[in-house]
C-alpha cells in the first residue's frame, strides 16, 4: 500500500465523501486504491471521533496495514484482525469504527458474525470489488465507485491550428480571382480546389497543383477542338441536303407546274 495514491484528486474526493457521510462503501477496480481509501477513511473517522478502529483484513496484510495507519493517524488506537478472529468475538463487542474489505466475506462461515459486528459498530467503512460478496452493502452507504479510467490523466487536447494572417489586399485579390473563376462557369469542384490551393503556403505544392490544373484544362481544350473538327464536315453535308429538300418542296408547290 502506498499513501501517495491518496493525493490523487479522485481518491481524495472519495475519502472526503466517506468521512463526511460517517462511513460508506467504495467499489473499485483492481489497482484503483481501494484499500488505501478504506484505511484512510476509517482512520480519519476514528481520529475525529476519538474511537477505536477495527480493521478486518487478510492476515498477510496486517503488518503493512498497521504501518499504513500509523503513517496517516499516529494517535489512533487500531486493532487489525482476520475474518476468522472476528467471527470469534462476542456479539456486540465491536464498536467505534469498523473497516472491512469484502474479500474476507468469501468464507460463508464469517458472513453472519461480520454482519453482527457491522450492526454493533458506530461507523462502518467497506471496500469491495464488483465480484465481492454483498453481505454488508445495505449497511455500508453511501456506495461510491472508483474506476481506473477515473484515475487516468485526461488526454491532451490537440493544439488549435495556427491562424495565418493575410494582408487585406491579398485577401481581396484572392476573392476576386475566385469570383472570376465562378463567372467562367468552371465546375464547382475545380473552384473549390483552386480556393484551397490559394490557401496553401507550401510553394512547391502550389506550383504542382497549378501545373495539374493547367494540364487538365489544356487536355479539355484539345479534346473540344478535335470534336469540333470531326463534327464540322458532317454538319455541312447535312445542312446542304436540308437546303436541297426545301428547294424541291417549294418548286412542287408553284402553280402551273406538273
Amino acid at each position: 500500500m502506498d499513501s501517495s495514491v491518496l493525493k490523487h484528486p479522485k481518491i481524495a474526493e472519495v475519502v472526503d465523501s466517506l468521512f463526511v457521510a460517517g462511513g460508506g462503501r467504495v467499489t473499485y477496480d483492481i489497482g484503483g486504491g481501494g484499500r488505501e481509501i478504506l484505511l484512510a477513511a476509517g482512520a480519519r473517522l476514528a481520529a475525529e471521533t476519538n474511537a477505536e478502529l477495527t480493521i478486518v483484513e487478510s492476515p498477510v496484510l496486517h503488518s503493512e496495514i498497521r504501518s499504513f495507519v500509523r503513517e496517516l493517524q499516529p494517535e489512533v488506537r487500531c486493532a487489525v484482525i482476520s475474518a476468522a478472529e472476528a467471527a470469534l468475538q462476542p456479539a456486540g463487542s465491536i464498536n467505534g469504527v469498523l473497516a472491512v474489505h469484502a474479500d474476507v466475506l468469501r468464507d460463508a462461515d464469517v458472513r453472519r458474525p461480520l454482519l453482527a459486528m457491522a450492526h454493533s459498530a458506530d461507523r462502518l467503512v467497506v471496500a469491495r470489488h464488483d465480484y465481492s460478496d454483498t453481505t454488508l452493502d445495505a449497511l455500508a452507504t453511501p456506495g461510491l465507485v472508483v474506476r481506473l479510467r477515473d484515475l487516468m490523466p485526461p488526454a491532451p487536447r490537440p493544439e488549435p491550428p495556427a491562424m495565418r494572417w493575410t494582408a487585406p489586399a491579398m485577401e481581396e485579390r484572392k476573392q476576386r480571382v475566385i469570383r472570376q473563376l465562378n463567372q467562367r462557369l468552371l465546375p464547382e469542384q475545380d473552384v473549390e480546389d483552386f480556393a484551397e490551393l490559394m490557401q496553401n503556403v507550401d510553394p512547391d505544392e502550389v506550383r504542382s497543383r497549378i501545373a495539374q490544373m493547367q494540364e487538365k484544362y489544356a487536355g479539355l481544350r484539345e479534346l473540344a477542338r478535335h470534336q469540333l473538327a470531326a463534327r464540322s464536315p458532317r454538319d455541312a453535308r447535312e445542312h446542304g441536303q436540308a437546303q436541297s429538300a426545301a428547294h424541291q418542296q417549294q418548286d412542287t408547290q408553284r402553280p402551273g407546274l406538273t
